[in-house]
């Protein structure tokens, strides 16, 4: 029975093969998009878990207030190095606790020389103290984890880094000199071992593994703090008990530091701000990261999007299969006469709908593997649908998918036709039903619905974009490079003699690099909180800021290096509509210092545009471009940037000859802080066109069934004389009626989607109308065009070849 209904589905999808393909094709989009989901959801699930050992494997969190990029309170990984002493003596379910060099944002990586080769920069070098390897477990290709970083001033590489130095993974024993800063002078760490890459990725990803002896050391002054990750392992399971535990101890430990510093603890906690420590299981790092949005978050609204295209693409597949009911009617009336069951009719049409899910299946895994490689660019992942970890993980996930698919879109055309009365097919009264047309228009006006709504957000989206694209950033990005390095008097004064150089000056806060540092200080008695930035003298000017009042800093004033701030128009409403020569107080160590404020400057963005600009006070160094702000920002007043950069580079390795120059255009930094918002903007796009097109093809599918089923209407009515243009206005009327139900359904969701998405903006648009509009215009004539080309054929037949048997 199964191979004789196999036969005779597939018999039915090549008699009707235009539609199959139609079904086929947009069940292969919908799940191709769906695939690449699953793909990226494995992917992100599966970071440290490359082997069971990490089940007991903990990160540390402390609580902080400063260096956030809003100045508020949150949860960091890095923590005083101390932190891991404390679990290792206080603790008593501790195995073991490393320290470990957290990834800086201002660090790209550390220059790696071998012999007499030409030095090159090595992202992911990490350093650690030597409990590294008792944490976490890694394959050693060669050495072993128990004396790989036993002794200080050793490395172990990843099999990659190995190769790529030395075209070897034998290499123990070998030397490489790390440079990890522009005028370091270097070290030479031997290799003590070489690991394997895991097969999922890693929270603590690593290219080299350094001990230097710098994460051993502790600071011998209480008020002096060496900050760091802190990993541990521990012998339970329970997280409550254990975070219970950790902020008892650490709550005694901030209490004796505190006092060991003179400071009351009691007066530094008053306003609300408690300290905290807890451990955060190694499996949920990677989705609770501190400061960012996690993925699970970022992906909700891409994994909404694929679950409409496939849901379009499955009533496309149930729109064209209760269609197709019709023509299939007399058939299931005679097979019931014969005999036939009701389930044995519904297992032939589950058939035919597996059929064409498998196929669909198949199709969409080939197109998976066609625009892998445009993903991973877009998410900056690297996937593989078959060469990946979770290969039988995401099998059996396509296995339930398609078992889902088929059900859904099979079962309910299967339970309609095996339904038939076939005394009522057999006299051909079934075609006059309204059940299965009602369905097909409820269906018809959900996909438009999407649709709709897909093109409104496409247009208050664009707006959004163009509107942030356009808006003054307060600074003159262009002609502007930020080189990562501290400021250095030498090499400024150099960079100064350039032809093309205009300025040369360090900031604490340059788009792509910031520090944020809280301070509160004092206006007429009135206690005020600022975010405060270290400039030198030339920042301002090289940064291309607006003046709104008074001047910025100037050589020519002498007073600017000890007590003039600058601040910005946020900042500036703190203190009323007269600031210019107004003292500005602030307590340090039982000291009252006071600044004058010279000018006030137009607030420039440094953090995107889903940040407000905070109140800022700008103060300049006592020498000059003292802080360490990794920033050495130069403005150009050529358009040849591009052989200024290479006499840049000449001087640079003049006096840094071991470290290679690194540097940012902060048009390019721009573009970095606008990336994500315009990848999901472009996935967006691209998935709105994929719905607007599937939408189209069930339209054209279903539009050709009716003008067949209506075909004896249209020649009567032909023969009592309606013109062509009656007929097509005739069939066209019941679908734009349709699509204009679906945009007054779509208009409130999409306000409540996009209004959404807009609040993730500190500066936005208003609700634009302009896009509810095209929206509604577009998708009415998109729907009369399909409509009509499959009405003017019905149309322009003679009615004589309809009426001739009758």
């Amino acid at each position: 029975m199964f191979k004789l209904n196999l036969k005779i589905a597939w018999r039915n999808l090549w008699k009707n093969k235009v539609y199959a393909a139609i079904n086929i094709g947009g069940l292969a989009l919908g799940l191709t998009a769906f695939v690449l989901m699953l793909l990226y959801i494995n992917y992100e699930e599966s970071y440290d878990t490359w082997t069971p050992d990490l089940e007991n494997v903990y990160q540390i969190r402390e609580r902080h207030d400063f260096f956030t990029p809003d100045n508020k309170e949150h949860w960091q990984d890095t923590q005083d190095s101390r932190i891991a002493n404390l679990l290792r003596n206080k603790i008593p379910n501790t195995i073991a606790a490393t320290r470990v060099q957290p990834d800086w944002d201002f660090i790209k990586g550390f220059s790696v020389k071998i012999a007499n080769a030409n030095p090159i920069v090595v992202s992911k070098m990490k350093d650690a103290d030597s409990s590294f390897f008792q944490v976490f477990h890694y394959d050693f290709i060669q050495g072993d984890e128990q004396t790989a970083l036993k002794n200080v001033r050793s490395v172990v590489l990843k099999e990659s880094l190995a190769k790529k130095l030395f075209g070897t993974d034998k290499v123990l024993g070998k030397v490489i000199k790390v440079v990890m800063w522009r005028d370091d002078v270097g070290q030479d760490l031997t290799i003590t071992g070489v690991v394997a890459e895991p097969k999922t990725p890693q929270t603590v990803k690593f290219n080299a593994l350094m001990r230097t002896g710098e994460e051993d050391a502790l600071p011998n002054n209480a008020s002096n703090f060496h900050y760091c990750q802190v990993y541990a392992k521990f012998n339970t399971t329970d997280t409550a008990q254990l975070n219970s535990n950790l902020q008892r101890v650490y709550l005694e430990h901030k209490k004796l530091s505190f006092s060991q510093r003179k400071i009351n603890f009691k007066e530094y906690y008053k306003d609300g701000k408690r300290p905290g420590l807890k451990a955060v299981s190694i499996a949920n790092v990677h989705a609770n990261p501190p400061f960012q949005t996690s993925w699970v978050e970022k992906l909700k609204p891409i994994v909404g999007i694929s679950v409409f295209l496939l849901v379009i693409s499955i009533i496309n597949f149930v729109n064209l299969a209760t269609a197709q009911s019709v023509q299939r009617a007399k058939e299931v009336g005679v097979k019931k006469v014969l005999g036939s069951y009701k389930a044995q009719l519904i297992s032939q049409f589950l058939i035919e709908s597996a059929l064409q899910s498998v196929s669909a299946l198949f199709l969409s895994i080939v197109l998976v593997e066609v625009v892998l490689p445009l993903f991973n660019a877009h998410f900056n992942v690297q996937l593989s649908f078959w060469h990946n970890a979770q290969l039988l993980t995401t099998l059996s996930e396509l296995v339930g998918l398609f078992i889902i698919v088929t059900l859904l879109a099979g079962y309910y055309p299967a339970w309609i036709l095996s339904n038939y009365n076939p005394v009522s097919v057999l006299k051909g009264n079934y075609e006059n039903g309204l059940r299965g047309i009602a369905l097909r228009n409820v269906l018809v006006v959900f996909q438009f619905v999407i649709s709709v709504t897909f093109i409104i957000a496409i247009g208050v989206m664009h707006l959004q974009t163009k509107f942030i694209s356009n808006k003054d950033l307060g600074f003159q990005r262009g002609q502007l490079i930020n080189i990562k390095s501290n400021y250095d008097a030498k090499l400024a004064e150099r960079l100064r003699t350039i032809p093309g150089v205009q300025y040369v000056g360090t900031s604490t806060q340059v788009m792509g690099n910031v520090f944020n540092v809280s301070e509160s200080g004092y206006y007429k008695n009135t206690k005020l909180n600022f975010n405060s930035v270290t400039v030198s003298m030339d920042a301002l000017p090289a940064l291309g800021v607006q003046v709104v009042k008074g001047r910025i800093f100037s050589g020519a004033y002498k007073q600017d290096t000890i007590n003039s701030i600058v601040i910005n128009e946020t900042a500036a409403k703190s203190f009323g509509k007269q600031v210019i020569g107004e003292n500005y107080y602030l307590k340090r160590d039982d000291k009252n210092l006071v600044f004058q404020i010279v000018g006030v400057i137009k607030d420039y963005h440094n953090e995107g545009f889903d940040k407000v600009v905070l109140p800022t006070i700008y103060k300049v160094t006592n020498l000059g471009g003292t802080s360490n702000t990794n920033n050495l920002l130069v403005r150009f007043n050529t358009d040849n940037i591009a052989a200024t950069i290479d006499k840049i580079n000449v001087e640079w390795k003049k006096l840094y000859p071991n470290y290679p120059l690194e540097y940012e255009t902060m048009d390019d930094a721009f573009s970095n802080v606008m990336d994500n918002n315009n990848r999901f903007i472009n996935m967006v796009m691209l998935f709105s066109i994929i719905s607007v097109s599937l939408s189209l093809l069930g339209l054209f599918a279903l539009s050709t069934f009716v003008a067949k089923r209506r075909t004896k209407e249209i020649a009567v009515r032909k023969v009592l004389g309606a013109s062509n243009i009656q007929i097509v206005n005739l069939l066209n009327k019941s679908f734009l009626l349709l699509v204009l139900a679906a945009n007054i359904i779509s208009w409130p969701i999409a306000y409540i989607l996009i209004k959404k998405w807009l609040e993730g903006f500190a500066y936005r648009i208003d609700m634009a109308v302009v896009p509810f509009i095209i929206a509604t215009l577009t998708s009415i004539v998109i729907a009369v065009l399909t409509v009509s080309i499959q009405a003017r054929k019905a149309a322009v037949t003679n009615p004589v070849n309809a009426l001739k048997y009758e």
